[in-house]
Order: structure tokens, then sequence, then C-alpha cells
């Protein structure tokens, strides 16, 4: 077998190649040491077209100088990722260069392992090999790319795009024997990947749907069955246990309406899998086959397709649409929920309003449906909702001077003016409100103060709020087991994880909304049979997952579906009339900056705000990042309960000496999105920006606006 050697090199001054012991690869060789060059900018390439970057050559890439003196030296951290962002600063719509040398001792084939969030483009030997677009950062989504390599030193140069955000790189190369086991293990990743992804479906034959008639109810399948068979050990046992809308246990239709159903399967080897799903009970008398619906579809922006096209086709576009409508509330989950809601809306004569959603009132059905087959029915006390305290909401402030204006819309204004991305401020301290602003127009209109978009990430802060009252009423503990919750978790042993994993980033999961999300109502069962027993506490692994999870177990002890409970304890009482939000734990929120600043007030007030008590202050410690090594010995990460450390070091131009922006005493949460949460507890400020985007320059013009909300502020320079 050829073995295949890595060598890094250190160039110095003179730019002589000095090399290092050489390292064997193995399935554990990441690329450790890089030299970097960039950032680089194209002015004709913007957010929607970001993916020309990769065809745009800002070096001769394929005849490449390693001796280009634009190149500086970079390290990976621990875990062999490359953060461009850290060396090469913030720059969105940009591209970076990444080369290492490659040793072999005689001409042989290998394989990179390639993670880059945006994509890369790889040359070796002054050959493009591979051109890839990436994913999620940590969803085990890499390219592999195979090379060839000469005997000798080879050269691969790497050019990776940064479309708005994270912009990191990590890169493992493999020998030919370590390739073709990566390549079968992953291979068999997908298939059981596939597995813990299965749904039960109704069997299609016989014209059976998820729409049905009173008498007799659909029999249920897997949708992947080969694969679920191989998984449970070659054969499984499958019992179904179906519910009314009312939660009684039936075995048979009787009336039009909700049903819902719990499935297990056990299989040979004794794993369990469980799912649970929503049917539709149609009258017996209606006919699908003879309807004509039409719908109605606002003109959508795409592919520079005019709104005239649009209008010209409209009763084509409203046959098609309905059609496909009345095939999708029969043939698809989603369907009938939509069915389902309509028909309980009408008998119950229920009002519309936020809480009174389709996926709300699934939610709820199906969370007292999974009470009842793990007998939680009235185990748990009521969560209550916040105590009446004294206190005051955010009010408007005494405006700072005139001159802090002037010079804050000219930062703003040139912000707005070199991203192109719209976005609304909220400035407060003491609890008065001393800016509140909105800048842009983009494809979605003009962009005001009321209007909501995307916080991404932020989301994860607001669910550790809302589990903060779970805590504080002593329903759940931040320590306990997921198990104690969630029976398919064990409680002692290397796989009890707790909720402090769930919310560290220490679960050993990774992606963000995976087997359905929150919405798949046993996604604790699809987690369960992902997790590896030496993974939990292990290490830190940025996801969505555990906060999932979290929601999962907040579900079973309240009886109330997630986003009702994120509705009537968190946005109602806070009054946070302008967000929404009924997609994911880990992301997914729109919201507006004074939204987000009511939130921000409430935890820099230790739980309290306009009113109401949303936790203790004791609470509120436990909340708060702390290192993670008083935890899990061998991470060094520092992470609260959905709450980080914000606080952003920088270096004087001047003085060359190094400071924090406002204090070393900001917490809050990033975002994919740009959008901003920050609470300086040293000085009592708030400041949160919400926006679709953060593109070219975000960290320049951020910082700059800091700096003057420091002088102001901090420095008192009035």
């Amino acid at each position: 077998m050829n073995r295949l050697f890595i060598i890094l090199l250190v160039i110095n001054l003179s730019h002589q190649v000095c090399a290092q012991p050489a390292h064997q690869l193995s399935s554990n060789a990441y690329v450790m040491k890089y030299k970097v060059a960039g950032p680089f900018h194209h002015d004709e390439v913007n957010e929607q077209n970001w993916i020309e970057l990769l065809e745009i050559e800002f070096l001769n890439e394929l005849e490449f100088n390693e001796n280009d003196d634009q190149f500086k030296t970079v390290e990976a951290n621990q875990n062999g990722i490359l953060n461009f962002n850290e060396e090469l600063g913030d720059s969105a719509q940009a591209v970076a260069y990444a080369y290492f040398n490659l040793y072999a001792d005689e001409a042989t084939d290998a394989m990179l392992l390639i993670e880059a969030q945006d994509g890369a483009k790889v040359v070796v030997n002054g050959s493009e090999v591979h051109t890839y677009f990436g994913g999620e950062w940590g969803s085990d989504n890499s390219a592999d790319c195979t090379i060839k390599l000469k005997a000798g030193k080879n050269t691969v140069l790497l050019k990776v795009p940064n479309k708005d955000w994270g912009w990191n790189l990590s890169i493992k190369a493999l020998d030919l024997e370590h390739a073709l086991a990566y390549s079968a293990e992953q291979n068999e990743k997908s298939e059981y990947f596939q597995f813990l992804h299965t749904r039960f479906r109704p069997k299609m034959d016989n014209n059976s749907s998820y729409g049905f008639s009173p008498g007799k109810f659909p029999e249920l399948v897997f949708d992947v069955p080969q694969v679920v068979t191989r998984f449970l050990g070659g054969n499984y046992q499958m019992k179904v246990r179906w519910f009314d809308r009312e939660l009684r246990e039936v075995t048979y239709p009787k009336y039009p309406g909700r049903y819902g159903f719990y499935a297990e399967a056990i299989g040979n080897n004794g794993l369990k899998v469980r799912k649970s799903g929503t049917l539709f009970c149609a009258p017996t008398d209606w006919m699908a086959w003879n309807e004509k619906p039409v719908a109605d579809l606002e003109f959508i922006k795409i592919n520079d397709i005019p709104e005239e096209v649009w209008k010209t086709h409209n009763q084509a576009i409203k046959d098609y649409v309905g059609f496909d409508q009345l095939k999708n509330m029969l043939n698809q989950e989603e369907g009938v929920i939509l069915l389902s809601f309509l028909d309980e809306m009408h008998k119950q004569n229920l009002t519309a309003s936020k809480t009174n959603t389709p996926i709300i009132l699934d939610g709820d059905f199906q969370v007292k449906i999974k009470q009842k087959v793990l007998g939680y029915e009235g185990k748990f006390p009521e969560l209550k909702l916040p105590k009446q305290v004294e206190s005051m909401p955010l009010i408007l402030g005494e405006k700072l001077p005139k001159s802090f204006y002037d010079r804050m819309e000219i930062l703003c204004q040139a912000w707005m003016s070199d991203e192109g991305a719209p976005f609304d401020m909220v400035l407060a301290q003491n609890g008065k409100i001393l800016f509140q602003d909105s800048y842009g127009v983009d494809e979605y209109g003009q962009f005001t103060t009321n209007t909501p978009s995307e916080i991404a990430s932020i989301t994860k802060l607001m669910t550790g709020l809302l589990f903060a009252q779970f805590v504080d009423q002593g329903l759940i503990n931040i320590d306990d087991p997921v198990g104690d919750y969630l029976p398919d978790f064990p409680t002692v042993g290397p796989q009890a994880l707790t909720l402090r994993h769930c919310f560290t980033h220490t679960s050993g999961f990774y992606g963000h909304g995976l087997f359905g999300g929150v919405h798949n109502p046993w996604l604790d069962n699809s987690l369960f049979h992902l997790i590896k027993e030496d993974t939990v506490g292990t290490q830190h692994n940025y996801n969505g997952m555990g906060y999932d999870l979290a929601g999962k177990v907040m579900e079973v002890v309240s009886g109330k579906s997630i986003f009702r409970l994120f509705r009537e304890y968190l946005y109602e009482p806070l009054g946070m009339d302008n967000t929404y939000h009924e997609w994911d734990l880990g992301y997914s929120i729109h919201s507006t900056a004074m939204d987000m600043a009511k939130a921000a007030q409430m935890l820099l007030n230790k739980g309290i705000y306009n009113g109401k008590q949303f936790f203790s202050e004791s609470t509120y410690q436990q909340m708060l990042p702390k290192p993670l090594s008083e935890f899990y010995p061998n991470i060094k990460q520092k992470w609260g309960i959905g709450i980080t450390m914000m606080s952003w070091k920088v270096k004087d131009e001047e003085s060359g000496k190094e400071h924090y922006l406002l204090s070393d005493q900001i917490i809050g949460h990033g975002s994919a999105t740009a959008s901003v949460f920050w609470v300086d507890l040293k000085n009592n400020i708030v400041l949160t920006q919400s926006r679709r985007r953060g593109n070219r320059n975000f960290g320049k013009h951020f910082q700059k606006v800091v700096e003057l909300i420091e002088e102001y502020l901090v420095n008192d320079k009035t």
C-alpha cells in the first residue's frame, strides 16, 4: 500500500522552504497550517450572483506561485478549522485563497475531505480538479475530492468564497486505504440517515391516502421499508394506536375530522422506532375528484419573469395551483393538517389568532397523544404565566445630542449604501430608548421599524429564555437527563444526555432541522438513534438539534405545542407584536429590533420586564455563559443556556493597544443574517438590529456604529 505524507511549510523572510517533520496521513489528518491571501472582491458580483466569485480569477490560479508575498502563514484551531473571518476580517461577497503542500513517496491517488460553508475550487499542481458549493457548516456534508499526486511535493491551492457570514475551511487529506474506508463509511451513514428520516404513510393502493372515509383506517407502512428492515435486524413487529380529535383511543374512524396515530416498530435487534402523525377523515359523500378548485397566487419575483407574464397567464396559474393544492391536501400530511385546522376552527367556533394556526393546533394535538403514550397526563404541574411585579417597560428616553444623531445618520446611511442590506436598529440605556430608526429598501419594499426579518440563530437565545421559565418554576433542572422526560434516552451512562448538553452544543448532534425538526412529534427517538456513546459531553459542535430536543422536553412537560409556549409565555407577555415563529428552535424567528430590545431589556433586568417576572435572579445567573470546562473537562468554550459572550476586542490604530468595545461584559447571540442582540451588563446598554443579511464590510460598519455609541454613552464625551 502506498503511504502518503504531508509536510506543512513555513516560509521565512527570504522565501526559503523549511520542511517540517513528515506527518503520516490518516483518517484524522487535518491540515493544520496554510498560507492564506485575501479577501478579494469584485464590484460586479452581488448577493444574487455570488457563485460567480469562483469563476473570476483574482490570482493566476493555474500558474500559482507559492512565494507570492500576498500570502501569510495561518494555523487552524484545535479542531482543524481555519476561520477566515478571524484571519482576514469579516468580509462578505469575497474570496480567499489558501494553499498547502502534500508530499508523496511515489505517484499515488489520495482524497481530500473539504468542508467550506459556501464551497471551494481546488487546484492541484496547476490543474483544476474539483469545484463544489457548500451547505450548512457542521452537517457532515464535506466534499470528497479524489486527487492524483506525483512523487515528491504537490501544491494544493483552494479558492474559498464567502457569501455573507460564516467563512470556515476544514480539510482532511487521506491516503488511498483510508479514502476507501471513508467512502464505505459515508455510504453506511447515508443509509442510516435515511433510516432515521423515515416516516409512516398510508399504503398507497386501493385509492388510500392521508384523507380517507369513515369505517376503516388506512394501513400504515414505512416510506423506505427496505432500509428500515435492514437496520431493525432483518424484520420487525409493528403496533399502531389511533386517536380521534377528542384524544379518545379508537379502533375505527366513526366521524369525519382529525385523527392521529402513534406507531412503533420493534426490530429483531431490539431497536424501537416511534412515529406519529395526523390524518383526515373526509365525509362519505365527498367526491374529491368532482372538485375543480382554483387558487390565487400572488406574483412571485423570480428569474426576471415580469409581472405582466404572470397576469397574462393568471387563469392557467389559478387552475394549476388549485389542482395541485387539492392533491396535496389528500396525499401529503401537510395538506390534511390544513384540512383538520379548518374543520376544527369551524366546529369549535374558534376565533382567528396568532395561537390558532394549523401548526400550533396540530402540535397541541400531537403533544397530547405523546403524553397519553408516555403516561404523562397530569404528571407535571402547570407552567404558570409570568407573574405580576412592579417594573417599567422600555420607555422613550431623553434624546442624545444632535451631534450624535447627525453622526449616526451618516454612519447608517453609508452602511446601507455600501452593503445594500436594509436594517433597523434600537439603542437603549438604563431602560430608556435613545435611538430607533430603519434604513433601506430592497425587493420586499421599504424597510421600517415594524418590518420583521429573519434573526436566525438569535432564535437559540429566545429558546433559552422560554426554557428559563421551566427552570425557575422547578419543572425542569438544567442538568436533568433528557431521559427523565423522554424515555428513549438513558439517565445514566455515556449516552445520558442532559438539558445543559442540549443548550451548550455538547450533545454530540450536528445540523439544524434534521428528521423534520421540532415538527416531528418523536424527534427524540430519531436523535437517540443518531447519538454515539463517545460524543456526549466530549466536544463542542454548534448545532440546532439540541434546541429542538429541549423543545420536545418542554412540550411533554407542559402538554402544549412549543410554538404556543413561545407565543403565550414569551412574545405576548413581552409585547413582541411584530414577531412570528413556527419553524425551528435553532433558527427561524422573524422579528424587529424593537421586539428584540424588549427581550434584551428583560435579560438586562435579570428576568423582569413591563410588570412581569419571567424568571428570578437566581435562574438568570444559571443562564449566563460559563466555562464549559466546569462541566466537561476537555471542552474549552464558554457558553450559557442559549446565551454566549459577544464582547468584541479591537486594536486602536494610533496606540496599537487592544480594548473591548463598550465593555468585556456583553452577552447575547450571533446570527447568520448578521442581526444583532447585544446586552452590555456593565454599562446597562441594549443594542439590537434586525436585517435579512450581512454583506460586504459588515464588521467595518458595525464597529464604527459601536465606537460612536461608546464615545457618547461609555466614555462620556458629550
